[in-house]
């Protein structure tokens, strides 16, 4: 019989090479929007192919900031035009929540 052999974590890691995303149009619709919806995108997805048009690579976007990020609705906003210069915009009150919209009967009940 063979032998058992173990495997660090680190070194399991090191041999297997992360998989790049799969993107599945038409399984997005299908779990979105039913057939209906995965039908429709085969559709246009076959069209597009048809036309021979290249896919859109999307670049993933990262926003840096200094610092936490404050809260204008309890702070407000202030900002520095020049060293004797500031402006401030304080807080909005708070307003009363909407009401609900009233269930609208059915003609057929």
């Amino acid at each position: 019989m063979g032998s058992v052999h173990l495997v660090s974590n680190e070194e399991l890691l090191e041999t297997i090479d992360p998989l790049p995303p799969i993107s599945d149009p038409v399984g997005t619709a299908r779990r979105k929007h039913g057939a209906a919806g995965a039908v429709l995108a085969a559709g246009l997805f076959g069209i597009d192919v048809a036309l021979g048009r290249k896919p859109k690579e999307e670049v993933p976007v990262v926003v840096d900031a200094a610092g936490e990020p404050t809260n204008i609705d309890t702070d407000g906003m202030t900002f520095a035009i020049d060293a004797d210069t500031q402006i401030v915009a304080p807080p909005l009150p708070p307003s009363m929540p909407l009401a609900p919209k009233p269930k609208r009967r059915s003609r057929f009940s």
